[in-house]
């Protein structure tokens, strides 16, 4: 199953991969180039892919071996959420927003039909002296 979200951030990778080795500002070019064409891409996708791509860069970016939601999911969106998440083989994600209707926000994910598993530790950021990260809880859910 194609994953767009894993597919954009290989191809936005790759291109600051070449900027960073290109030796001409037409490769520079190129390279912002590519970046931009992946996430023109992804921004045509829709509101719901682009919620997911931007938590899905971060995850990346802080090394979590899953995708982590660490913002405001609003109601109207779980029900995207969940089938955009499936539809490109998501089949777990965490859930580190510390708003103050995150169980809420919880509960209908429950109603969408995943599982709402057990705490896990999250990475959030780089550590103010850059070596390792600060360290957060979410909980897993899995998607069924």
């Amino acid at each position: 199953m194609k994953n767009i979200f894993e597919e954009t951030y290989n191809r936005i990778q790759n291109a600051k991969k070449s900027y960073a080795e290109a030796t001409t500002a037409e490769g520079r070019d190129a390279a912002r180039e590519a970046a931009k064409e992946a996430k023109d891409w992804i921004d045509e996708t829709g509101d719901i892919a682009c919620k997911i791509y931007r938590a899905y860069e971060k995850s990346r970016d802080n090394e979590n071996q899953i995708l982590d939601f660490d913002d405001i999911i609003w109601d109207r969106d779980i029900e995207a959420l969940t089938a955009c998440m499936k539809e490109n083989g998501i089949k777990a994600f965490t859930y580190s927003c510390r708003a103050t209707d995150a169980v809420e926000t919880l509960w209908l994910f429950k109603q969408a039909g995943c599982t709402i598993g057990e705490m896990v530790e999250v990475n959030l950021r780089k550590d103010f002296f850059g070596n390792g990260y600060e360290k957060g809880h979410a909980f897993k859910v899995s998607i069924n």
